[in-house]
């Protein structure tokens, strides 16, 4: 199976999705929408494995049902259309049909960028091809790396209380007060490599 969407250039990859999401956000087009989302499940299933559309699936289930919730929206809550914008839109069925649309346009572009680009390769070809300074790429990739940690540092503190017989819920200020603890403790470590490494005006 082509994994060819893997094998392109990051940075540039990265720069076009951008740029077109940028000029759909001013275009009111059902019909643009639409062929924008055909082609990027199109390069979905034809530039990626079959684990990859797995992953795309689980996605598009709760993007589905936000689907319909935007599109429901767009019927009950019709504004009266302004000429000269895109798309006159003369009733409520396509004010819904063109919400979704651009939703589920926006998810697709989401989509194919995040699971066809390792973050990694996105910072350091932006470094080579897009001429980042190293110290913000250096700084993006120690942001991305501590996510795990603080996913991990999260649930540590959660077990802690319950190991004391505390119940707290997903959102208790305990466990999130004791997870920023620790982040603000990575920070100045981080601080520290980077200074010593030469991250430093």
């Amino acid at each position: 199976m082509s994994d060819f969407m893997h094998k392109i250039n990051p940075f540039y990859k990265f720069i076009t999705i951008t740029m077109l999401a940028t000029i759909l956000t001013f275009v009111h087009s059902y019909t643009i929408n639409m062929i924008i989302f055909t082609i990027s499940i199109l390069l979905l299933i034809l530039g990626t494995k079959p684990k990859t559309w797995f992953i795309a699936l689980k996605f598009m289930i709760p993007f589905s049902i936000m689907a319909f919730g935007v599109y429901m929206s767009g019927v009950l809550w019709r504004v009266q259309a302004v000429e000269g914008i895109g798309t006159a839109l003369t009733s409520k069925q396509q004010t819904g049909l063109d919400m979704l649309s651009r939703f589920i346009c926006f998810a697709s572009l989401g989509l194919l960028i995040s699971l066809t680009t390792d973050s990694f390769e996105l910072v350091k070809s932006m470094q080579k091809h897009g001429k980042l300074p190293r110290k913000f790429a250096y700084g993006i990739l120690a942001a991305i790396n501590l996510v795990p940690h603080m996913k991990q540092e999260y649930n540590n503190a959660k077990l802690a209380f319950s190991v004391r017989g505390v119940r707290v819920g997903p959102l208790s200020p305990k466990v999130l007060f004791s997870m920023l603890v620790n982040c603000f403790r990575w920070s100045e470590m981080l601080s520290i490599a980077m200074h010593s490494k030469g991250f430093h005006e």
